[in-house]
C-alpha cells in the first residue's frame, strides 16, 4: 500500500515531538511547494508555530501534533492491574486509572465485564481517536490468547466500539507496546527489547517501523527450546523459561520442587519469594551470582545470537525482574563472550506500556484514516 505525504508527515510528527519544515522536507524528500499544498490539506490535525533562530536568521517554522485533535487511549491488561491512561497529542495525561484484577476477573466473560465497567469510568468518550490496548499473552490477528489471563481468542473489539464509537483499536503484546514506546524514544534507531521477570520476552524494531510493519519481530524467545525435561505451561518440553526465567532463579533459591505449571497458576503466593530472590544481591552477592550463574549463560546466548541477526543498535532489557545489578552482571557476561560489543541499556519498569500502546493506536489511525 504507498503512503501518502499526509501520513509521511504524521508518522514524523508520532516519532518527533517537533520538526521543522526544513527537517520535513530534507526527511521526506519532498519539495516546499509539496509540503505547503500537504500542510493545508491536514491543517486541522497539526500546530503550526515558529520559533527565533539563532543569530541573525528569519524564526523557524516548526510542526507538531494538534494535542487536541489526538486524543487517545492507552490500556495495560495485566495479571493484576488494568491500567488505563488518557493522553492528548503530545502525549500529556488527561486522565489515569488502575484497576485490582484478581483471579475471578480473569478469562474471556469475565475480563470482558471488567473492563466495560472500567471504560464507563472515561469522560468525553467522542473525542478519543485511537485506542491501543497492551496483553500479558499472544496476540494473533488482533486476538489475544493467554495462558496467565485464561484468555482464548479473545477480542475486546465489540467492548472498545461500544464506548468508543469514533475511533480505531489495536491490540498487542506488552513487550511490543515497550518496544514502541523506546523505538519513539530513540527516534527511530534500530533496537531490540528484552523483558525479562517471570516470563521471558523480546520485540524487534526496525528502521521505518512506523511506516512498514515488516520490520517489527515479536520474538517468543521464553519458548524457545534450551533443554531440560521440564514441560512448559505453553505445551512444549525444555522453554528457556522453565530454565532461565525468575521460575528458574526462584526454584534454585528455595523451591526445588516446584513446577513452572503450578508457579504460573499461583504466581501471587511468590511475591514475597520474588522480591526476596531479586534484591539478594544487596545482601548475599555470592550467592546471589551463583543462583543467577545459569540465567546468565542462557541468555548470553540467545540474546548474542539474536543480535548477530537482527543487528540492532541497542539492546534495552526491561522487566520486573531486571535490577541494575542484574543489568550489570548480564552486561558483563555479554561482553566476555562476545567480539563485538553490544550495548545494553538497563531500563527496569520504567517504560510506560499504556503510551506504547497508545501510540501503536495512534499509527493505525493515520494509515487507515488519514488520506
Amino acid at each position: 500500500m504507498e503512503i501518502s505525504t499526509s501520513q509521511k508527515i504524521l508518522n514524523e510528527l508520532l516519532i518527533s515531538y517537533k520538526i521543522s519544515r526544513t527537517e520535513l522536507e530534507k526527511k521526506l524528500n519532498i519539495t516546499p511547494s509539496t509540503l505547503s499544498y500537504t500542510i493545508k490539506k491536514i491543517k486541522d490535525l497539526i500546530e503550526i508555530y515558529k520559533e527565533p533562530s539563532l543569530g541573525q536568521g528569519r524564526p523557524k517554522q516548526y510542526l507538531s501534533l494538534n494535542k487536541d485533535y489526538w486524543i487517545s487511549l492507552g490500556v495495560k491488561v495485566g495479571r493484576d492491574y488494568v491500567n488505563i491512561t488518557k493522553l492528548n497529542g503530545r502525549f500529556e495525561i488527561l486522565e489515569r486509572y488502575t484497576f485490582k484484577l484478581s483471579k475471578k476477573n480473569i478469562g474471556n466473560e469475565n475480563l470482558s465485564k471488567f473492563l466495560n465497567d472500567a471504560f464507563e469510568k472515561i469522560s468525553e468518550k467522542e473525542n478519543i481517536k485511537a485506542v491501543g490496548m497492551a496483553f500479558s499473552g499472544e496476540v494473533v490477528e488482533q486476538k489475544i490468547n493467554s495462558k496467565i489471563l485464561k484468555l482464548e481468542n479473545f477480542s475486546p473489539e465489540k467492548i472498545v466500539k461500544t464506548h468508543f464509537k469514533n475511533s480505531v483499536h489495536s491490540i498487542l503484546n506488552d513487550v511490543e507496546a515497550i518496544a514502541t514506546e523506546e523505538y519513539i524514544k530513540y527516534k527511530g534507531e534500530d533496537i531490540l527489547v528484552i523483558n525479562y521477570g517471570t516470563g521471558i520476552g523480546a520485540c524487534y524494531y526496525g528502521n521505518g517501523e512506523l511506516k512498514n510493519n515488516k520490520n517489527r519481530k515479536i520474538i517468543e524467545i521464553g519458548h524457545f527450546f534450551a533443554g531440560g525435561h521440564e514441560k512448559c505451561y505453553c505445551g512444549s518440553t525444555g522453554c528457556l523459561e522453565t530454565l532461565a526465567s525468575d521460575y528458574a532463579v526462584l526454584k534454585k533459591f528455595k523451591f526445588n520442587n516446584l513446577k513452572i505449571v503450578d508457579f504460573i497458576e499461583n504466581e501471587e503466593n511468590f511475591e514475597n519469594d520474588l522480591k526476596e530472590v531479586r534484591t539478594l544481591y544487596k545482601t548475599f552477592k555470592k550467592r546471589a551470582e551463583d543462583i543467577y550463574e545459569d540465567t546468565f549463560n542462557y541468555l548470553t546466548i540467545f540474546i548474542s545470537t539474536i543480535f548477530r541477526i537482527l543487528e540492532p543498535k541497542k539492546v534495552i532489557l526491561t522487566g520486573e525482574g531486571v535490577t541494575p545489578w542484574f543489568s550489570q552482571m548480564l552486561q558483563k557476561k555479554i561482553i566476555n563472550s562476545n567480539k563485538i560489543p553490544i550495548p545494553i541499556i538497563f531500563r527496569g519498569l520504567e517504560n510506560n506500556i499504556e503510551l506504547g500502546a497508545s501510540i501503536n493506536a495512534l499509527q493505525k489511525y493515520i494509515m487507515t484514516k488519514i488520506e
